[in-house]
């Protein structure tokens, strides 16, 4: 069920929906969404990012919900969304105050209004992060490893992130069984 008034899932992107919203999205807003897809993190983790958590190898990021660091390697995607990100402040998105960061609700609302132009319901600031995850599960990376990238406690949590229809697992059952049975 997606996401409605705060209720429900968020919706998991198609690439189609994800390139759009990417290409609609106003600076830096587009840099956060970036940045939230390709680190599988959370929206507040991200406008929150101070720009020492960054380094040329790494992405620091601590995570809200569990409190724990997460670290991601810089690989090409994560590299050119990183380009975004203005250096030189305390934050990578400061907001309007000295010393503070852009808040969660200035991007919610900017990623509502980029959505609802793009006729996409059900979408919200985690939906970036859902993405990340079912995207690599239907790409076969094991759950070990999305489990790790997003920061999940537990394959259990992870798994209510990722969103899969019925069809498309039974049809992942019947090709494991021909191949086990072959």
């Amino acid at each position: 069920m997606p996401k409605v008034n705060r209720e429900g899932k968020a919706l998991v992107f198609s690439l189609e929906q994800l390139e759009s919203v990417f290409a609609l999205l106003r600076y830096p807003h587009n840099a956060i969404a970036n940045l939230c897809y390709w680190t599988a993190s959370r929206a507040g983790e991200i406008v929150a990012l101070p720009t020492k958590a960054i380094t040329a190898e790494a992405v620091l990021i601590k995570q809200t919900k569990t409190k724990v660091n997460k670290e991601i390697d810089i690989y090409p995607k994560l590299a050119a969304a990183l380009e975004l990100v203005s250096p030189g402040q305390v934050y990578c998105f400061p907001g309007r105050k000295p010393d503070t960061h852009l808040t969660l609700r200035a991007f919610q609302k900017e990623l509502d209004s980029v959505c609802e132009s793009l006729d996409i319901r059900g979408a919200s600031s985690h939906s970036f992060r859902r993405s990340m995850a079912t995207h690599l599960y239907l790409a076969q990376v094991d759950l070990e490893s999305i489990r790790q990238t997003t920061g999940h406690k537990s394959l259990t949590s992870l798994t209510e992130y990722i969103d899969i229809s019925r069809l498309q697992a039974q049809k992942k059952v019947a090709a494991a069984l021909e191949k086990i049975w072959a």
